[in-house]
């Protein structure tokens, strides 16, 4: 061999080594680097050690932080706290819902309409039933609900899973809506504290309150018709209807607990009460109606000896008491105006049969151009004897009327009236 051969040959021999010394310093790297990191390098899995089933992932897995895990064990306190009052908050919403829908078939109904108007609302209404719960949600709408619909969104309720934030939602919207009808179309007391008034006649009622402060008899007066109303103040004297008048003004002021608590002790005591035939009969003014039909030597018999028993009843008696033979003692100015409040056809029945100087005081209070065919009505009319009681009657109420308000002393038009028919008046 050549020297050139012999030097080529040693150096092949030379990389071969070269090439078997990399091979060994790379392997021995390799090995020094998988013993550090603890990972398997391309190795396959040991088939003897236990390996957790793999799981197909996606994207990138966020590693768990130890705080993450300390929360997730713990929780979030002020999480639960709002979670809590949330939770409260529904069953109060809950019950005042209830409360509020249970009577009331013309809110339930709106309310139903109101979340049938479209697909949103419907699931509304599901929402609701799956908050109220299936026992209250079907005694509440089953009757207003077509039952094939119902049964459809119960169904569809209890395959709905709200959160409480969420449930929360929809029963403050219900609220908002039964609010709102609350103002606009308020329930109705179904329970009157003075439905037992229906009941009794007015006097009955004026019997019930007689003895009632002003303020009772307002209350009572002010739930009577007009006209019933009427004639219970004109019962009382003149400082009673003003008191009575004024605690009228005020019972807007007083709370409706009271006027309930008011009506119940009324209806109470109205147990009690006589019977028309008893408590109608105001014995004063039947005495002084007796009075006025009798003969002036009986009533003034009888006049003296009541005054001589009972002085207050006596006066209280005549000043009641009305003779329509006294029209003519009548001051002119009341007369007038007591005429002209009456129809003249009750006038001119009243005055029929009566002696001239009735008809004349009558007369003359119409007005001039009138009386020329009032007096051609009194020749021509001929009225039954119970029409002319009747309508002497309308006087007797009129000048009552006249002295209750203080405007007209009866007594003293008796006595007037007394000492123009004595025997020596009468002469003369």
């Amino acid at each position: 061999m050549s020297d050139i051969e012999i030097i080529l040959a040693g150096m092949l021999f030379f990389l071969i080594l070269l090439f078997f010394w990399v091979l060994w310093k790379l392997k021995k790297v390799k090995d020094i680097s998988t013993k550090q990191s603890g990972y398997p390098a391309l190795m396959p899995p040991n088939i003897q050690t236990p390996q957790l089933p793999a799981v197909p992932q996606q994207g990138f897995v966020s590693i768990p932080d130890p705080l993450d895990k300390l929360v997730e064990r713990n929780g979030h306190p002020e999480y639960k706290v709002n979670g809590t009052m949330v939770n409260e908050e529904n069953e109060r919403l809950v019950q005042e819902i209830i409360k509020q829908l249970v009577g009331r078939d013309d809110w339930k109904q709106e309310l139903v309409h109101e979340m049938s108007r479209d697909k949103q609302s419907m699931e509304m209404l599901t929402q609701l039933i799956s908050t109220l719960g299936m026992s209250a949600s079907r005694t509440l709408f089953a009757g207003i609900i077509p039952q094939k619909t119902y049964l459809e969104l119960e169904r569809l309720a209890e395959e709905t899973v709200l959160s409480a934030e969420d449930a929360n939602a929809v029963l403050k919207d219900v609220q908002k809506f039964l609010l709102t009808k609350q103002l606009t179309d308020p329930e109705q007391n179904e329970t009157n504290p003075f439905g037992f008034m229906d009941q009794l006649t007015t006097s009955q009622i004026g019997f019930l309150i007689k003895d009632e402060p002003a303020k009772i008899k307002a209350f009572v007066i002010v739930r009577m018709e007009s006209e019933e109303a009427a004639e219970l103040l004109r019962e009382l004297s003149k400082d009673e209807r003003t008191k009575v008048a004024l605690e009228m003004g005020k019972l807007h002021e007083l709370p409706l607990a009271l006027v309930e608590k008011i009506g119940y002790n009324l209806a109470e005591k109205a147990r009690h009460v006589p019977d028309e035939g008893t408590v109608g009969v105001d014995g004063v003014k039947f005495m002084a109606d007796v009075l006025s039909d009798l003969d002036n030597t009986t009533r003034e018999e009888l006049i003296n000896g009541l005054r001589t028993s009972d002085i207050k009843m006596s006066e209280n008696i005549e000043s009641n008491c009305f003779i329509f033979e006294s029209l003519p003692d009548v001051p002119k100015d009341i007369l007038l105006e007591v005429v002209r409040k009456l129809q003249p056809d009750s006038v001119i029945t009243a005055i029929s049969g009566s002696t001239t100087k009735i008809k004349e005081a009558a007369i003359m209070c119409f007005p001039e151009k009138s009386r020329s065919a009032l007096v051609s009505s009194l020749k021509t009319k001929t009225p039954e004897l119970e029409e002319i009681k009747q309508a002497r009657k309308l006087f007797t109420v009129s000048m009552r009327d006249m002295a209750d308000a203080g405007r007209l002393d009866l007594k003293d038009v008796n006595s007037k009236f007394s000492k123009r028919n004595t025997p020596t008046e009468a002469a003369a």
